[in-house]
C-alpha cells in the first residue's frame, strides 16, 4: 500500500509550510533517510526526508503551494503501485518519448497571487522582475502597486505579511500576566574586558552569553508554560531576536549556559547569518527556555520586550551610553546599558526577577 509522506513540523510556531522543489520524480528511487525535497517555513528552510524506502509514486502538492503542518506531501511505494498509481494524476494523453523525457523538470517561480497578475498585466509589468514579499516569496498585490509608485508606502494585509506574529503577540499579551522590570547596569569594566578578549563580541553578544551563565540559578524565569504547568529547565537554549525586512525570526543557542563566550559568539553568528537568508535548519528556531531582544544599535535606550510564548522571561536591552556619576567630591564618566526584564508574574514576582537583575549586573562587573 502506497506510503503517505507528511510534511513535519520542525517548530511549535511552525502552522504550515511550502514544498520549493521537488527532488525526486515519479518512478524514481527512494532510499529511507534520503532527501526527496526542500522545504520553507516561515522561520526554517529544511529537507524532507524519505521515512520509508521504494519508489517515488507522485506528490500530492505543487512546488511553491502552501499546505498546513502534517498534510500528505508526496506518495511512496512499489513499481506495480507506480503503474496504478497513474490515472489518479490527471495527465495529457501518452506521447512516445525518449530517456531524455525523464529529465527533472526546472525549478518552478514564485507564486502569483490572481490579483497581483491581472494588475501586473494591466500595466505590463514583467513578473520575470519582482521580488514577492508574501509568504515564500509569493508575488502579492502590493508588491505590483510598489512599482507603479516608486518610494510611496502601499497598503498591505496584516494577515499576510505578519499575521502569525500579530498572532503570537496578541495571544502572548493575552494570555500572561506580563511586568517589566528595568535596570542601569555600569559596565565600564566589562567594556575594557569585551575590547581585549580575542572573541570580541558584540554587546547583545556578550548580554546574551552573560545571562545564560546566570539563568541556571534562577529556573522560574528560564522556564516554559504548557496549560497550567510550568516546566523550569536545568538548561538554558537561548532565544535571540533577529530582524528581517518584513518581520523577525528567534534562533535558539542549545545549551548556551555550557558555552564559552567564542563558542556562542561564534554559533550565535552563524545562526544569526543564516536567519536572514531564510536557511535555519528544523530545530534551530525552537526549543527556547529564554529570549534575548537588543536595539541597542538602533539608538535605543529601554524598550518594553514581549515573552515569546511558551516562554516565561524576555530580556530586552539598549545601547551603552556615557553617564556623569558622583565621584568623591567630582563627577566621573562612567558607561552604562539599560536592561529591561519583563516576566509572566503568574509564575513569578517582582524580586526573584530583580535578583536575576542584579546577579547579572554583579556577573558583568567581574568579567
Amino acid at each position: 500500500m502506497a506510503h503517505e509522506v507528511l510534511l513535519p513540523q520542525w517548530s511549535m510556531g511552525m502552522q504550515d509550510g511550502q514544498v520549493t522543489r521537488w527532488l525526486k520524480s515519479p518512478g524514481d528511487a527512494v532510499a529511507e533517510g534520503e532527501v526527496i525535497a526542500e522545504v520553507e517555513s516561515s522561520k526554517v528552510a529544511g529537507e524532507l526526508v524519505a521515512d520509508r524506502g521504494g519508489v517515488f509514486l507522485r506528490a500530492l502538492v505543487e512546488a511553491g503551494e502552501t499546505v498546513p503542518v502534517r498534510s500528505a506531501l508526496c506518495l511512496i511505494g512499489t513499481a506495480d503501485e507506480l503503474t496504478a498509481d497513474a490515472p489518479a494524476e490527471p495527465t495529457a494523453a501518452p506521447t512516445k518519448t525518449s530517456s531524455a523525457d525523464h529529465s527533472p523538470a526546472p525549478p518552478p517561480g514564485p507564486q502569483i497571487t490572481p490579483r497581483a497578475r491581472k494588475l501586473a498585466k494591466d500595466h505590463g509589468i514583467d513578473l520575470a522582475a519582482v521580488r514577492g514579499s508574501g509568504p515564500g516569496g509569493r508575488i502579492v498585490e502590493a508588491d505590483i502597486e510598489a512599482l507603479l509608485t516608486p518610494g510611496a508606502a502601499v497598503p498591505y494585509s496584516l494577515r499576510e505579511r505578519r499575521g502569525r506574529i500579530a498572532e503570537r503577540l496578541l495571544g502572548s499579551l493575552r494570555e500572561t500576566a506580563q511586568l517589566t522590570l528595568t535596570r542601569d547596569i555600569d559596565v565600564t569594566s566589562a567594556a575594557a574586558w569585551r575590547a581585549q578578549t580575542p572573541a570580541r563580541p558584540s554587546w547583545g553578544e556578550l548580554l546574551g552569553w552573560a545571562i545564560a551563565q546566570q539563568l541556571p540559578r534562577h529556573p522560574h524565569l528560564n522556564a516554559t508554560v504548557e496549560g497550567d504547568l510550568v516546566r523550569p529547565s536545568a538548561a538554558v537554549h537561548l532565544g535571540f531576536a533577529v530582524a528581517l525586512d518584513d518581520g523577525l525570526v528567534t534562533p535558539v543557542v542549545h545549551h548556551a549556559h555550557a558555552l564559552s563566550l567564542a563558542d556562542f559568539t561564534h554559533k550565535m553568528r552563524d545562526l544569526a547569518a543564516r536567519a536572514r537568508r531564510n536557511r535555519l535548519q528544523p530545530g534551530e528556531a525552537d526549543g527556547g527556555t529564554f529570549t534575548v531582544s537588543n536595539l541597542g544599535g538602533h539608538g535605543i535606550d529601554t524598550f518594553t520586550p514581549i515573552i515569546n510564548p511558551p516562554q516565561v522571561a524576555i530580556l530586552g536591552s539598549g545601547r551603552v551610553r556615557e553617564v556623569a556619576v558622583r565621584d568623591g567630591a567630582g563627577l566621573a564618566w562612567r558607561q552604562c546599558l539599560s536592561v529591561s526584564l519583563t516576566f509572566d508574574h503568574r509564575v513569578t514576582d517582582g524580586v526573584p526577577a530583580a535578583r536575576l537583575l542584579r546577579d547579572l549586573e554583579q556577573f558583568l562587573g567581574t568579567v
